[in-house]
C-alpha cells in the first residue's frame, strides 16, 4: 500500500473472527487447545499494540467468568414446560363407520369386483369340503380294513350308530281281533315265566358274503319257564343272522356272537331276548305290546314267546319262516330301519313291513334282501 496515506485506526486492526458470547465456554477444538497451551499468547489490542497474556491467568479468568455465569457450577439446562395430559375419548360407532367409509372410498384403494368375491367364496367352499372329505375318509372303515386278508375290525357300541344316538324303540301294531289260530306244529306257552333271563351261547354266525364295514356284537338271553327250547332258539337265531339273504348282505355288517358272560357284562351291541308275554310287556315299556307282539327297546330285541309259538296270518304253513321274520324285523330296528308300507299287491313284503299286523296285499317274506 502507498505510504503517506492516512488511514483510520480500524483499517490497521487485524482482521479477527467474530468473538464468542461473553462467558460462553470454548466450543471449538482450537479454542480449547489454545486455552490449555503452556506457552504465552499474544493479543492484539485496538491500538495496534500487543500485550503478553499469561495462559494460566487467561484460563483462570475464563473459568471465573463461567462460574459467574453459572453459580451452580453445572451447565444450565433448558427449561421444560409441563404439558397437561390430554384424555383421548373413545371412538364412537358413528366415527368408526365414517372412518371405515373413508378408507373404503380412498382414491388409491382398489375394491374387489363381484366376480372376484364369488371366486373367493367358491375357493373357501372347496377348501372346507376337501377337509371334511379327508376327515371322513380317515375315520370311515375301508374295504381293505375288513378284507379277507385282514381281521375284521371290531367296533364298539358307538360304531353301530350312524347318528351318535341309540336306535329308536319300535314295536309292531297290535293285530286285529280275533288273533290268528296257532300254526300247525305250534305249541302253547305260558303267559308268564319266572321273570329271570338266562344267557344262552349262540353258535358261530356265518361270515358275510360281502366285505363288511362294521361289526355288530350279538348276545342271546331266554327267560326261564317261557316254554321254549333255548338251544333251538339259539340255532335258529344264529342261522338267520348268518344267512346270505339277511342284514349282513343288505347293510354290509358282520354279526359276531358273544358269550353269555360278555352279554351279562354289557359287552354287546344288540341283545336278543326271548321272553313270555308278561315279561315282553315289561321289557318293551313304554311301548304297548299287550302280550301279543314283539319290540325293539333299549338295544334289546324282545321276541314274544307267545307269538314265537303261534305265528301270524300269512305264515300258517311255515312257522320257521315267521320266526326268521321276527328276528330280522326287530334286528332291523337295531340297525336304524323303520317301518315301511307294502309296495304293491302281490309283491314280496319288505321285512320292515309289520307283517304280524297284516300283509296289506303283499306276499309274506322274512328276508331283508329281496330276490
Amino acid at each position: 500500500m502507498p505510504e503517506g496515506i492516512d488511514l483510520p485506526d480500524w483499517v490497521s486492526e487485524t482482521s479477527r473472527a467474530p468473538s464468542r458470547r461473553e462467558g460462553a465456554p470454548p466450543t471449538r477444538r482450537s479454542e480449547r487447545r489454545r486455552a490449555t497451551e503452556p506457552q504465552s499468547r499474544s493479543a492484539t489490542r485496538r491500538d495496534g499494540r500487543t500485550a503478553h497474556i499469561d495462559p494460566h491467568t487467561a484460563a483462570a479468568t475464563r473459568a471465573e467468568r463461567r462460574r459467574a455465569a453459572q453459580p451452580s457450577g453445572r451447565r444450565a439446562e433448558p427449561s421444560r414446560a409441563t404439558r397437561p395430559v390430554e384424555m383421548v375419548q373413545p371412538e364412537s360407532s358413528a366415527e368408526a363407520r365414517r372412518r371405515s367409509q373413508r378408507y373404503e372410498n380412498a382414491p388409491g384403494r382398489r375394491r374387489a369386483s363381484t366376480s372376484t368375491l364369488a371366486r373367493r367364496r367358491l375357493l373357501a367352499t372347496l377348501v372346507v369340503t376337501t377337509v371334511l372329505a379327508l376327515v371322513l375318509w380317515a375315520v370311515w372303515p375301508s374295504a381293505e380294513s375288513s378284507g379277507p386278508g385282514r381281521e375284521t375290525a371290531d367296533l364298539t357300541t358307538a360304531a353301530v350308530t350312524r347318528s351318535g344316538a341309540d336306535p329308536i324303540p319300535a314295536a309292531e301294531d297290535l293285530p286285529p281281533d280275533p288273533t290268528t289260530s296257532p300254526s300247525p306244529g305250534a305249541s302253547t306257552v305260558p303267559t308268564s315265566g319266572s321273570g329271570r333271563l338266562v344267557g344262552v351261547a349262540l353258535p358261530a354266525i356265518a361270515a358275510p358274503t360281502v366285505n363288511p364295514s362294521r361289526t355288530v356284537r350279538v348276545g342271546l338271553q331266554v327267560e326261564r319257564g317261557a316254554g321254549v327250547n333255548a338251544d333251538e332258539v339259539a340255532t335258529l337265531v344264529s342261522s338267520t343272522l348268518g344267512d346270505a339273504r339277511g342284514w349282513q348282505t343288505r347293510d354290509r355288517v358282520r354279526f359276531r356272537a358273544v358269550s353269555p358272560a360278555a352279554t351279562a357284562r354289557g359287552e354287546v351291541d344288540i341283545t336278543i331276548v326271548l321272553a313270555s308275554p308278561t315279561l315282553t310287556d315289561s321289557l318293551c315299556k313304554p311301548l304297548e305290546t299287550k302280550g301279543q307282539v314283539s319290540c325293539f327297546n333299549l338295544r334289546k330285541v324282545v321276541l314274544n314267546a307267545g307269538r314265537w309259538a303261534a305265528g301270524a296270518t300269512g305264515y300258517e304253513k311255515d312257522l320257521t319262516a315267521y320266526r326268521q321274520y321276527m328276528v330280522n324285523h326287530e334286528v332291523g330296528h337295531g340297525l336304524y330301519h323303520g317301518h315301511v308300507e307294502c309296495p304293491g299287491r302281490n309283491a314280496l313284503a319288505p321285512v320292515m313291513l309289520q307283517q304280524t299286523k297284516g300283509l296289506d296285499g303283499c306276499r309274506p317274506n322274512a328276508w331283508p334282501t329281496l330276490p
